[in-house]
């Protein structure tokens, strides 16, 4: 009888230690804690592990198809059936610690976003939009479910799509200027060109919450001037998360690798891709342009702090 109770205490024991989540997933302050006080720093540490990983894997894959990166293509003929195509190296291996979800239409034009819960209430939130063209979703529902202040650019048009510019309450939470997005200051060309760092200065930001890059293929210029403007100054890069086509017709893997690891180096962990079917199915083309979205678990904004 003292055995078979024994064997009992020890069983109920047992459940109830099974019972409870590890500690990666406990709520400060019980169980009456806020939805969103996970603990934000492990889960983001554990990520950090497995990006690792994923690097790791990375670099065997070159090896294995490679073996140097400078004998790999980025999309290499379908008459040679290579097992791989350039994104097949960068996957977007990092988890958002809160809620992710698309903002603006589907299909061309809406971004992923990581944790816009985290924003909706923030004071002098900022997002700043390079490259609207005429579509306008993405910035049309931040204005409606933010406060924040939304500044467009682009050469290309005059003004925001219709989604920000039919409704006078959106539009006057945006402002646009008609420059083009570029790694360097070039103020009198025609268009006039700025760089990401110039113009928030311009305008008197020490951040921005959110940035879009979608630029025709300035982004590679345009991200390298900022990350080596910030770097000089021993600064994390000033926004907490980028919504970024990629446009890789034109680049070799060699120096899309450089500049993919600037962007890990700096901070950047991609969470959300897509590839741009539309693209590939108008022109019967590789699938050279990609969105990505990175969070930056560099700094510290809203997005990466309890």
């Amino acid at each position: 009888m003292i055995g078979m109770a024994a064997g009992v205490l020890c069983t109920l024991l047992l459940l109830v230690s099974q019972s409870h989540p590890p500690a990666y997933f406990s709520r400060p302050g019980g169980p009456g804690g806020s939805p969103h006080a996970l603990n934000v720093q492990a889960k983001l540490e554990h990520q950090e592990d497995v990006y690792v990983s994923v690097v790791q894997s990375r670099h065997a894959l070159i090896r294995k198809f490679g073996p140097t990166p400078e004998q790999l293509e980025t999309f290499p003929n379908p008459a040679k059936w290579a097992k791989w195509i350039l994104w097949d190296f960068f996957p977007a291996s990092f988890n958002c610690p809160y809620e992710t979800e698309r903002i603006g239409v589907l299909g061309d034009g809406g971004k992923w976003v990581c944790g816009l819960s985290r924003l909706v209430n923030k004071p002098n939130c900022v997002i700043y939009s390079a490259g609207i063209s005429t579509e306008s979703s993405f910035e049309a529902e931040l204005v409606r479910r933010t406060k924040c202040q939304v500044f467009g650019f682009d050469f290309s048009v005059d003004k925001f799509g219709p989604e920000v510019e039919d409704f006078a309450p959106i539009r006057a939470q945006t402002k646009f200027f008609k420059y083009g997005i570029s790694g360097k200051d070039q103020p009198e060309a025609n268009p006039p060109m700025r760089t990401l760092q110039s113009l928030m200065k311009e305008h008197g930001h020490a951040f921005i919450d959110i940035l879009k890059v979608d630029i025709e293929g300035a982004e590679f210029d345009t991200l390298t001037s900022m990350m080596q403007h910030y770097k000089e100054q021993n600064k994390p890069l000033p926004f907490g998360q980028l919504q970024l086509e990629i446009h890789a017709n034109e680049i070799s893997f060699a120096k899309f690798l450089k500049w993919w690891e600037d962007l890990e180096e700096a901070g950047l962990r991609p969470f959300w891709t897509e590839p741009n079917l539309l693209y590939s199915n108008w022109y019967r083309t590789s699938p050279s342009y990609t969105e990505y979205s990175f969070l930056n678990i560099a700094g510290n904004h809203a997005i990466i702090r309890e």
